[in-house]
């Protein structure tokens, strides 16, 4: 029966070696095309539009916590409704950009609806398309607390200072007593209105960008997704040392291998043989 050498211990610790060399390069792959998945998508941030793209999974938003607010304030202006959730502007259901809450009031006048802001009036089309801001440097009074039409169908303005009225073209303010003006005043949402500004309060609230960089951090799962980065960054010096020393291993052992080879043939090439006989004669 055939016996087979027994493995040396300094072989066994090299398969060893091996092995474990082999399980962590397999755990450090996962975070290998992660790490380079997400550094390559925030090295093209901005052509991938990243910063201006939001998520709109409802798990994902749950898990930041970003939630709508559940008091929303909604007017309505002609055909339009403006509504003001948390510090965001929406005409309709799509967001105002470069505007901030809370709504004061919303009337239609002539072809144009007029929405109040604290610090500003904003003029719309009935369509709902901004045409002009208009603030404290064109007249507007400070402090816009309400909007309102008077009785000759101007526009008139409760302010911090008073209530003021202006003429058709928005250049001109007076004061006023306030008799008269039909404030507007906020009314109740459908249940339908509601659901849209919450998803979209939502899906507005979390950039790609800011998931991609919680990902390439670990930021994502809190205090301990940094501390599982931290791990993957030892597991990436171990298996490059672990690397570098089995291939140094192995440069030394197919040295050592071809001096031995060397060294037989050298050997085998200065030995000598027992005498050979000559053919031909023979000695008397």
């Amino acid at each position: 029966m055939t016996r087979h050498p027994k493995q040396k211990p300094a072989g066994r610790r090299l398969r060893s070696l091996y092995l474990w060399h082999r399980w962590i390069g397999m755990t450090a792959a996962v975070f290998v095309v992660l790490l380079s998945v997400t550094g390559l998508a925030l090295n093209h941030t901005e052509q991938m539009g990243l910063d201006s793209r939001h998520v709109a999974s409802g798990p994902l938003l749950d898990w930041y916590g970003i939630r709508a607010p559940d008091d929303i304030t909604v007017y309505a202006a002609g055909s339009l409704t403006v509504a003001s959730l948390g510090r965001q502007v929406y005409i309709g259901t799509a967001q105002l950009p470069g505007t901030e809450a809370p709504v004061t009031g919303a009337v239609a006048l002539d072809d144009f609806i007029v929405v109040g802001l604290k610090g500003q009036l904003l003029l719309l089309t009935r369509d709902g398309e901004l045409v002009e801001r208009l603030d404290e440097t064109a007249g507007v009074p400070a402090g816009i607390q309400a909007l309102g039409t008077s009785a000759s169908g101007r526009l008139a303005v409760a302010g911090a200072d008073g209530d003021f009225t202006t003429d058709s073209d928005l250049s001109r303010w007076q004061r006023s007593s306030g008799s008269g003006v039909t404030w507007s005043t906020p009314v109740t949402p459908a249940p339908a209105l509601v659901t849209a500004l919450q998803q979209n309060y939502r899906g507005s609230g979390l950039s790609l960008e800011r998931v991609m960089l919680d990902l390439h951090s670990g930021r994502i799962l809190g205090a301990w997704g940094v501390y599982l980065m931290d791990a993957a960054a030892i597991v990436f010096l171990l298996l490059a040392a672990s690397g570098i020393w089995l291939w140094g291993k192995r440069r030394a052992s197919a040295r050592a291998h071809r001096k031995r080879i060397h060294a037989h043939h050298k050997t085998g090439s200065g030995e000598s043989g027992p005498p050979q006989a000559v053919p031909g004669k023979q000695q008397a």
